[in-house]
């Protein structure tokens, strides 16, 4: 199995898209296509189901995603880790993400912080909250940008909360409530509800329960998925509704509808460190990020009261 197969099978698995896949990639379609074809003739399963012109990943593909990105990122943290030891090369910071973070904080943070200490080099990994954290935890990776830690999690590392997100409900478009400006999250309490999975997102349930909870009803709970783009998809594939922070409208998401909640939910974002003191340059980095969060705490109010 050779890498690049499987880097471009987590583009597409990630953008449920093979030409977004490819933009993202800088390949040619036809390239990323029949590179994902060698990819299932190998392994002897299909990846992907096109169903009425849409992509979307089969269970194999599924059980295959998670464990890609576990792949890929164990190669370019050994590459870094051999280069520091045996080469020379200066020790950089490992910053983990999700996806939706990378345009309007990671990437504004990095710049700045490049500007500012022109020699600390910035490795961006993305990954998912809990390979983010074991990662964390393995030293890894320096910093990871963490939502619903609970509370034995906390004790393990340093913790600084960067921003609170007001909550959006995600409908399938033809729902009969997507056309609102809000809604309560009650009129939803007969809803079958999807969420992400907790095996890649920890605290997700427990954090739906609560938000339910506090509505005054527990939910029906019709399914996990192991990504952002796998739960917008099966929303709008009509399997349930959901809810995600406003800021994820911005990932691709036709067919489903973002309707902002009244009374108003937040979940929050932290920049999540290993306990000890932090050296100069990762101090700088989380300084970064906790001055772009501002600007990004005001833009999500905006939309949300939008």
């Amino acid at each position: 199995m050779q890498l690049e197969p499987l880097r471009y099978f987590v583009a597409a698995a990630e953008e449920l898209s093979f030409s977004r896949a490819a933009e993202r990639s800088h390949v040619t379609q036809p390239a990323l296509s029949r590179a994902i074809a060698r990819l299932e003739r190998e392994l002897g399963v299909e990846l992907f189901e096109r169903k009425k012109q849409r992509v979307h990943l089969s269970p194999a593909g599924r059980a295959l995603l998670p464990r890609a990105r576990r792949i890929l990122c164990d190669v370019e943290t050994t590459a870094q880790q051999l280069r520091e030891e045996f080469s020379g090369a200066r020790r950089g910071l490992r910053l983990g993400f999700l996806a939706p973070f990378l345009d309007d904080l990671v990437a504004p943070a990095v710049r700045a912080l490049r500007r500012r200490a022109p020699r600390v080099k910035v490795a961006l990994f993305e990954l998912a909250p809990r390979a983010q954290l074991e990662r964390l935890l393995a030293g890894e990776l320096d910093l990871a940008l963490l939502g619903n830690l609970d509370d034995a999690e906390r004790e393990r590392v340093r913790v600084k909360r960067l921003v609170r997100h007001p909550l959006a409900a995600v409908l399938p478009a033809e729902h009969p409530l997507a056309g609102r400006r809000s809604l309560a999250l009650r009129e939803l309490a007969e809803e079958p509800f999807l969420s992400l999975s907790e095996s890649a997102f920890p605290g997700r349930r427990a954090a739906l329960s609560r938000w339910t909870a506090e509505a005054g009803f527990e939910p029906d709970l019709a399914g996990e998925l192991e990504s952002l783009p796998l739960l917008l998809a099966a929303v709008a594939a009509g399997e349930g509704v959901a809810l995600l922070p406003q800021h994820a409208a911005k990932l691709p998401h036709a067919g489903t509808e973002f309707v902002r909640l009244t009374p108003a939910l937040e979940t929050e974002l932290f920049a999540v460190t290993r306990r000890g003191e932090a050296p100069p340059e990762l101090a700088a980095l989380e300084e970064e990020l906790v001055r772009h969060a501002a600007a990004l705490t005001g833009d999500a109010r905006g939309k949300a009261r939008r």
